[in-house]
């Protein structure tokens, strides 16, 4: 035991040091440049006058009403220069009354990331953090700040990432990066719950350079390490070395061997340490199709299809025996692209923990297939509450997740749907969760400055309430909204909303129905 805590101070120490030091680069490379770069920033006003008829989200025959004010400022600066870019959006939430209670709440939200070149093509900078309110109580999901029972939690992310990429003149070129990130989810360090977490990754990367034509090679190694304030720290290590000869433009073949070390508690044979190794070949016919298979204690195929111009879809079937997600994967992209649609279906699976999907959550550049931010239709601010995340736990979690999408685009109307599965497996207790959702909107710009849309989504969650209790719980939430919004000028605009949400649940305490009317005035300075 005091070797650990020796070793994790030390830890802590030399995270703090590379912090100074870090921050100190980053303060003298923008006085420098303060002047040779240009800032944008907007600052914002947002009011609002919420009516709900049940503020606690508590169950049937519990409800009670409230008015609630809110008043939102906020700002939105960008900075570019020849050497540095910064995206900056923040807003403070001035909540009165959202307990029915007649209290002030203050919720602040934030996203924010940088990117700095210190010289050029070699050394860079980057960092990022956010601010953002999230469920921790899963069962009881409230969408947002204004209505709840105080089942929510502030999550905190900040991020240093320095990285250098040298070159060997032409015979490598390399990447050496260390990420530096802390994740504080706001509660207490019980055993099974998602904790504070320092993150501490190392990657390194070697590629063949233009002197070798007939063969290339490739080296890299990744080390993750998180901390955790309480509960058992978690490590992600692999190394791994590729040599590919090409016997001909349409055929090559490869050798590829490594290592895979990682420590965390599992009940499960998801994960198996080891050197594993895989001999195979590509064969590219043509440029819309190409299929590469590699055979050996970690096996694989992968296809790529193009067979028109706008579509492109690519499988790959893993059998792994050594590394993360061990035993029959799979993981396909198919897209397709027309002059007012985008059309997307995909299917993952990996290894992750709750701390680190909270940490690459950027809820102020979601965007649509179109690559438009996706705001709320009231607010016109970013959605920030993410309610298909998993139960808070310090657990490891593999994951299998599907996503299918669609949006289409016509002059007028922005009409756009989407469907989703996600299964989890925890790696201590075993449970297993299960979330799937359907999610459609209409935006119709019914004249030049005013437009109506409808907004249907539906959730359901299958969860087991503890370990002692693995028996799944499922949940069921219907979401649906319907409003306007009137431009007024180029800066303001307003917009009244209805909304009802219906969650029905396998626990009583868990049921809830919110009606809600929001009016909305936005604006922009």
């Amino acid at each position: 035991m005091y070797i650990k805590v020796f070793f994790l101070t030390r830890k802590i120490e030399l995270c703090l040091l590379f912090i100074r030091f870090t921050i100190t680069i980053y303060i003298l490379s923008h006085s420098t440049q303060l002047y040779a770069g240009s800032w944008t920033a907007i600052p914002s006003l947002q009011l609002q006058e919420i009516y709900s008829d049940n503020i606690e989200l508590l169950p049937p025959g519990r409800e009670k009403g409230a008015l609630v004010t809110v008043v939102s400022p906020g700002i939105s600066a960008r900075y570019i220069s020849p050497k540095s870019t910064l995206n900056l959006d923040y807003r403070m939430q001035n909540i009165y009354n959202s307990g029915g209670d007649d209290g002030l709440r203050i919720a602040n939200q934030l996203q924010y990331n940088s990117h700095n070149t210190f010289v050029r093509n070699l050394l860079f900078l980057d960092s990022q953090s956010s601010i953002s309110q999230q469920n921790f109580n899963n069962n009881r999901l409230a969408v947002d700040n204004i209505a709840g029972s105080g089942d929510t939690t502030t999550v905190t992310t900040f991020g240093l990432s320095p990285y250098i990429t040298p070159h060997f003149g032409s015979f490598a070129n390399g990447l050496f990066r260390v990420n530096f990130n802390t994740i504080t989810t706001g509660i207490s360090a019980d055993e099974g719950t998602a904790t504070d977490t320092i993150n501490l990754e190392e990657i390194v990367q070697l590629n063949s350079g233009p002197d070798f034509k007939r063969i290339s090679w490739a080296l890299s190694f990744n080390n993750n390490e998180n901390l955790r304030s309480g509960g058992d720290d978690v490590k992600f290590q692999s190394s791994n070395a590729i040599i590919r000869a090409y016997l001909h433009r349409k055929f090559n073949i490869f050798a590829q061997a490594g290592h895979s070390n990682n420590s965390f508690r599992s009940n499960t044979d998801s994960s198996n340490n080891g050197f594993f190794y895989t001999f195979g070949a590509q064969w590219i016919p043509s440029q819309r199709f190409n299929i590469e298979a590699g055979y050996g204690n970690n096996r694989f195929v992968t296809v790529n299809i193009a067979p028109i111009r706008r579509v492109n879809w690519s499988t790959t079937y893993r059998n792994r025996d050594i590394g993360l997600n061990a035993g029959e994967t799979w993981q396909s992209t198919l897209s397709y692209r027309t002059r007012r649609s985008i059309w997307s279906l995909t299917h993952n699976n990996d290894t992750t923990t709750t701390q680190q999907i909270l940490l690459e959550l950027r809820p102020f550049t979601i965007t649509d297939p179109f690559g438009n931010p996706i705001l709320d239709p009231v607010s016109k601010q970013p959605v920030l509450f993410a309610t298909f995340l998993p139960t808070f736990t310090n657990e490891v979690i593999v994951r299998r997740l599907w996503n299918f999408s669609v949006a289409y685009n016509t002059g007028k109307s922005t009409i756009s749907a989407s469907a989703f599965n996600e299964r989890r497996v925890f790696q201590v207790s075993g449970n297993k969760e299960t979330v799937r959702g359907l999610n459609a909107s209409w935006i119709w710009r019914f004249a030049s400055r005013t437009s109506a849309y409808v907004t249907p989504r539906w959730q359901q969650i299958d969860r087991a309430v503890s370990a002692l209790n693995p028996i799944p719980v499922k949940d069921h939430r219907y979401d649906f909204a319907i409003g306007v919004n009137r431009t007024i000028t180029n800066r303001m605009n307003a917009s009244l909303e209805f909304r009802h949400i219906n969650q029905s649940s396998d626990l009583e305490s868990n049921e809830y129905r919110e009606n809600r009317a929001t009016a909305s005035v936005n604006m922009r300075f």
